[in-house]
């Protein structure tokens, strides 16, 4: 089961940063990060859509430019609001990165960004966005996509083969107290849990419920911490 670096592995550092995702990759296979647009129109490594919650400033990404943003540091350290270029600088070839689009009209940057370098990692894209997933459905692009969810399994199971994913992503509850990983296998969907933590409950957890995780069959879950045996 492939371990995969929820923004980096924000346990070990400011989440979403350059650091963070190269201090990741060297000890996984793979990392994740999250895509937003400022109000330049750059887009930049953010999870929430306010940055009171992961920097010293305040005020929504959608309002402040990359300037703006630049001034400001992820969770007490020294890193700035990465561009999503400078993740792609961090991250070797030979990872693959898992990229959530955190709101639709992303995809024609994130194609440019990744034809200006010239050995791009392996991509993944995921949403909880389905305007976001339908926007590549559309396009002449096919990279390998994945619909994010937290419930409804057989509701999202049908929508994600509406939106012609490669992979689901369940919360990992589902994934342990449903049949969900057998129905999605079944379909022929790739299955990456994610909310770790929520499942296990306590820190010391983990591992013992990414264990249960692999024994279900998952195919990955994301985890921010890489203090994990990996199944």
């Amino acid at each position: 089961m492939e371990l995969v670096g929820h923004r980096g592995c924000a346990d070990h550092g400011p989440e979403n940063t350059p650091r963070a995702v190269a201090a990741a990759a060297d000890r996984l296979p793979a990392v994740e990060i999250d895509l937003r647009r400022c109000a330049s129109g750059e887009l930049v490594a953010a999870h929430d859509e306010r940055v009171d919650g992961f920097t010293d400033g305040s005020g929504r990404v959608a309002d402040l430019d990359l300037a703006a943003l630049r001034e400001l540091r992820v969770d007490g350290s020294d890193e700035r609001v990465a561009t999503f270029g400078e993740i792609l600088d961090a991250v070797p070839a030979e990872t693959t990165l898992h990229v959530e689009l955190k709101e639709p009209g992303l995809l024609g940057d994130v194609r440019a960004e990744l034809s200006e370098h010239d050995d791009p990692p392996a991509l993944r894209i995921t949403s909880f966005s389905a305007p976001a997933l339908a926007e590549i459905a559309r396009s002449d692009w096919a990279p390998e996509v994945g619909w994010l969810f937290g419930d409804y399994p057989d509701a999202n199971l049908d929508l994600a083969a509406v939106l012609g994913c490669a992979n689901v992503h369940p919360h990992a509850r589902q994934c342990l107290d449903t049949d969900v990983v057998e129905r999605a296998h079944d379909d022929g969907f790739g299955v990456y849990a994610w909310g770790l933590l929520d499942a296990a409950g306590e820190p010391s957890n983990r591992a013992a419920t990414v264990r249960a995780l692999a024994d279900r069959g998952v195919d990955g879950v994301t985890t921010d911490t890489w203090d994990i045996p990996e199944p």
